[in-house]
């Protein structure tokens, strides 16, 4: 009879832990995103975005990289937004004006963004 738990975490090393950082409740309060743009968007051109954002200290992780086989790109972040505790409306507050800045530098080539919170770090 075996040890291993099953499902997922029976393929996880046994090292696995939890980031640091993770409340047992969830509630740290990071926003995740990603803003996917048209083909016609280099992706040199948004990674001089990420770097423009990376100036803000909030910024946990930015990267650009191909978000489908189209060739399409996106901008992903975490952002710390754990000055406040997770509430409903957080990331229309936060994203409305990265939105209007986003749509006014790329109009109609930036094709769409998930966003989300607060987020869960494994490791």
């Amino acid at each position: 009879m075996s040890t291993q738990p099953s499902g997922i975490l029976g393929v996880l090393p046994k090292s696995y832990q939890t980031s640091k950082n993770v409340r047992n409740d969830g509630s740290i309060n990071y926003i995740t995103c990603m803003c996917k743009f048209s083909d016609k968007v280099p992706q040199e051109q948004l990674v001089e975005v990420a770097k423009q954002w990376a100036e803000d200290p909030k910024y946990l992780q930015l990267y650009v990289r191909k978000c489908s086989k189209d060739q399409q790109y996106t901008i992903g972040f975490m952002y710390d937004f754990s000055h406040e505790e997770p509430n409903e409306g957080q990331n229309k507050r936060f994203m409305d004006p990265v939105m209007n800045i986003l749509k006014r530098q790329f109009g109609n080539d930036l094709v769409g963004w998930d966003v989300a919170s607060p987020t869960w770090i494994i490791k």
